[in-house]
């Protein structure tokens, strides 16, 4: 018998998520009505939510890289994160060679001044660095403070040849930009080991280039950082000083959660970012015609839950059959956390320093 030959390539809709709950729950497509249908969604929408409350799920862990800056402790975290992993203060080293462009001064954006910029006045411009001949370097990580608040298209491109022939890199497209703030972008492997001896942001379209800082940096340094509870970061003594962060406490607000930093970032630190991993929610629900955000290995897991909560919400299902649907979305979603692991090495090592001094 032949097989398919595909994996992963079945899509599932959230149509077909809704259909197949209320077929669990014994209703023919004929009971169905739109305000059936709104509900399922709804509650589709509150079940999916709910999942970062049981642990962590490990497809919606995402790294992020956030900018930091002199004397402000609060970091702003990505909207929807629901906790923090793995936090750390990243130095990288900064590239250096010889700017032009096509207009401004060039090297007010390699000038470390945020008091500087290379303003242009005409589209399509460049600001491009030469770190000469035998000084082709990687870059793992661009950055780029905006002088202006704008809707910016750009590239970010290399080349071993003035740029005859270009490689790019980093492809903004409607990029909303603010002056002052920091856009740090991490590339992507394998990309991040080539080297080449000319790099340059190129505006497109309508942009006009104006640029405080433009940073390349490679060989990434990160130091852990302490995790506080909300008592030890309020019993801080100083919450003012200035210097390395080493600690921070996650505030854990309802629209957007902040990581507060301590010490302060000093002036020092300005070029510096905190990086690590965040666990997020699920997208939205969206429409009928979308998918949600979860593996297949999830997916009859959530169709049981949908079931079970229609049971509860629909009053044309019967109440005779809510415990066998209560009892299939137990057993499916523990099944689904139970294949939420990465099959990584757990190591244990006992503290006996009490019972050995």
């Amino acid at each position: 018998m032949a097989t398919s030959g595909t994996v992963g390539s079945t899509i599932f809709l959230n149509q077909q998520i809704i259909d197949h709950a209320f077929r669990r729950c014994k209703m023919v497509e004929q009971e169905i009505t739109g305000e059936h249908i709104t509900i399922a969604l709804d509650s589709l929408w509150l079940y999916t939510q709910t999942l970062v409350n049981k642990g962590i799920k490990l497809w919606n862990v995402d790294p992020i890289i956030l900018p930091i800056y002199e004397r402000q402790a609060t970091v702003p975290c990505p909207v929807g994160t629901v906790d923090t992993y793995t936090i750390n203060l990243r130095n990288l080293n900064r590239i250096t060679g010889t700017a032009t462009a096509s207009e401004g001064v060039a090297d007010n954006a390699f000038d470390s001044d945020l008091t500087t910029a290379c303003t242009q006045t005409l589209t399509l411009g460049t600001i491009s660095m030469d770190l000469g001949v035998d000084g082709e370097t990687a870059i793992f990580t661009f950055g780029i403070m905006p002088n202006v608040s704008a809707t910016w298209d750009y590239v970010i491109e290399a080349s071993n040849d003035n740029f005859v022939t270009a490689v790019t890199y980093i492809t903004a497209t409607a990029q909303v930009v603010v002056a002052d703030e920091w856009i740090w972008v991490d590339v992507q492997a394998p990309d991040r080991v080539t080297e080449f001896r000319y790099w340059r942001l190129r505006a497109t379209n309508t942009t006009v280039l104006d640029v405080i800082e433009l940073f390349y940096g490679n060989k990434p340094n990160e130091i852990p950082m302490y995790k506080l509870n909300r008592n030890d970061y309020a019993n801080l003594p100083d919450k003012f000083s200035t210097g390395r962060p080493t600690q921070f406490w996650y505030d854990k607000r309802r629209t957007q959660p902040e990581i507060e930093l301590w010490p302060n970032p000093g002036a020092e630190f300005t070029f510096n970012q905190v990086t690590g991993f965040v666990q997020r929610q699920v997208q939205d629900v969206g429409a009928m015609t979308d998918e949600l955000e979860v593996p297949d290995r999830w997916y009859l897991a959530i169709v049981c839950n949908l079931a079970a909560q229609l049971g509860r919400e629909i009053k044309e299902v019967d109440e005779v059959i809510i415990p066998r649907l209560d009892l299939d979305a137990k057993t499916y979603l523990d099944d689904a956390w139970t294949g939420e692991t990465d099959e990584s090495e757990v190591y244990l090592r006992p503290n006996i320093s009490p019972y050995t001094r």
